[in-house]
């Protein structure tokens, strides 16, 4: 398996991208994610620059480095055994938002390696997630 990965997938969500772009920052996620619990390092919590942790899962360490009305990009590092990027974009599409999530992930170590192709393996099914996890905050 290569080292870098990238994956992309969508879902809809029945409402208007502004609506749904606040989901996918650190404090909107509270709502949804089991556990989720921020640490802010800096005075910003959803804003370029904003660096924060959580430990959800593994320990990572995120900075967001892009921030629009329409889409949120955060470069993550984790002691999982990778790094990499997270782009998540919110487009208007008849009157519902579809919402677009890309990985781009590199393994940092072997660790890495065998979590990366768990990953991979269950991205579809984690987007399905995130959208029956969403849905009702919409809805």
């Amino acid at each position: 398996m290569t080292r870098r990965i990238t994956a992309t997938g969508s879902f809809t969500l029945p409402c208007d991208p502004l609506i749904a772009l606040p989901l996918f920052t650190p404090e909107g996620e509270r709502a949804w994610v089991e556990g989720w619990a921020p640490t802010y390092l800096s005075a910003a919590t959803d804003e370029v620059g904003a660096v924060w942790t959580t430990a959800t899962h593994s320990h990572t360490t995120w900075v967001t480095v892009v921030r629009t009305d329409d889409r949120v990009t955060y470069a993550r590092v984790s002691n999982n055994g990778t790094a990499g990027l997270v782009d998540v974009r919110c487009l208007a599409a008849d009157g519902d938002a579809t919402v677009q999530v890309t990985y781009d992930l590199t393994a940092t170590s072997t660790a890495g390696l065998s979590w990366l192709q768990h990953f991979v393996a269950g991205f579809d099914g984690m987007l399905e997630q995130w959208r029956y996890l969403t849905l009702p905050l919409v809805t």
